[in-house]
């Protein structure tokens, strides 16, 4: 799979898509590294998905527009992805004798702060380009992507797109409801589909506006999305996670931070499971309420959980 250097400008393309970087740089220390890239942005969206674009970049010579744009934005993502595995080792000149860093006279190195927050930054930014590549590729109903193995995780739930995610919990990331989904399969399996029993079948097919079923199917997702958010703040990485649902000071000393990290995934995934214990009574009520042939009371049902800032420690 080749998404750089197709008429030997692959220097020139990095430098377009980055646009933090001088024009100096040499493509020849980059290359080796492209295809780690290109494996990071598979991770998330799939391989399919990525060859599909690296063929519409190497034998599309009059893409559409939004053939364009996938390839521009699959190529800023696997830009920033290869530039972190770049930076650290740019910053060191590597001789016989080992390796050093030689500064000019004039010239001051970053803090190990300043470092770390900019390395930070790219990594943000290589997130956000796949964020708007999968939201492109959704809207283009790009057919790779359409029937990847990533894409098609979302039969069968109750909740099958971001926006919908987003009704009950604010994210605001396709990227990460790509990754919520084996989490929320496992959610829908294991917790939703024992309380639903024959009902989950008819939630999934029912089309008909039918107010019984249409308040089980809304408070059924919101314990699915509940759950699935205390599951993701319990085991993915802080970085992969969008600014506002665990946040840590970055300035506190490693130990402190890390620390710092540690109680506050403790405390939102205690809120998480306690608000979708709740509402999983109410929907265990309602079942048992709808097979006693009792007409099925109608529990309040507040609006999205947006958590803003999230939570600061």
């Amino acid at each position: 799979m080749k998404i750089f250097n197709k008429d030997r400008e692959g220097a020139a393309e990095l430098v377009a898509v980055i646009g933090l970087i001088g024009n100096d740089i040499s493509f020849d220390k980059w290359e080796p590294l492209l295809p780690l890239g290109l494996r990071d942005l598979a991770a998330i969206v799939g391989i399919e998905p990525v060859k599909g674009i690296c063929e519409l970049y190497e034998h599309s010579d009059m893409p559409d527009a939004h053939e364009a744009r996938m390839v521009e934005l699959a190529q800023q993502a696997v830009a920033m992805f290869t530039w972190l595995k770049v930076i650290p080792t740019l910053d060191a000149q590597h001789g016989d004798t080992g390796r050093g860093r030689r500064l000019g006279e004039n010239e001051k190195g970053l803090t190990a702060l300043q470092e770390f927050k900019d390395e930070e930054n790219i990594r943000h930014l290589a997130y956000e380009a796949v964020d708007a590549l999968i939201e492109e590729m959704e809207t283009a109903r790009f057919k790779p992507w359409l029937s990847s193995r990533k894409c098609r995780l979302r039969d069968g739930l109750l909740v099958r797109s971001k926006e919908e995610f987003d009704d009950y919990y604010v994210i605001g990331s396709h990227r990460l409801f790509v990754t919520l989904l084996p989490m929320m399969r496992e959610v829908q399996g294991a917790t939703i589909a024992p309380v639903l029993g024959s009902w989950l079948g008819k939630l999934l097919s029912c089309s008909d506006v039918v107010v019984e079923l249409e308040t089980m199917r809304d408070m059924a997702a919101r314990v699915l999305v509940l759950l699935t958010m205390q599951k993701a703040v319990e085991r993915l990485p802080v970085e992969v996670l969008p600014e506002g649902i665990v946040q840590v000071q970055q300035s506190q000393p490693v130990k402190s931070r890390l620390k710092a990290e540690q109680e506050a995934r403790k405390a939102v995934a205690a809120s998480l499971a306690a608000d979708a214990n709740r509402y999983l009574t109410t929907l265990q009520g309602m079942v048992a309420d709808l097979e006693g042939g009792d007409t099925a009371t109608t529990p309040h049902i507040t609006g999205p959980i947006d958590h803003g800032r999230g939570m600061s420690f």
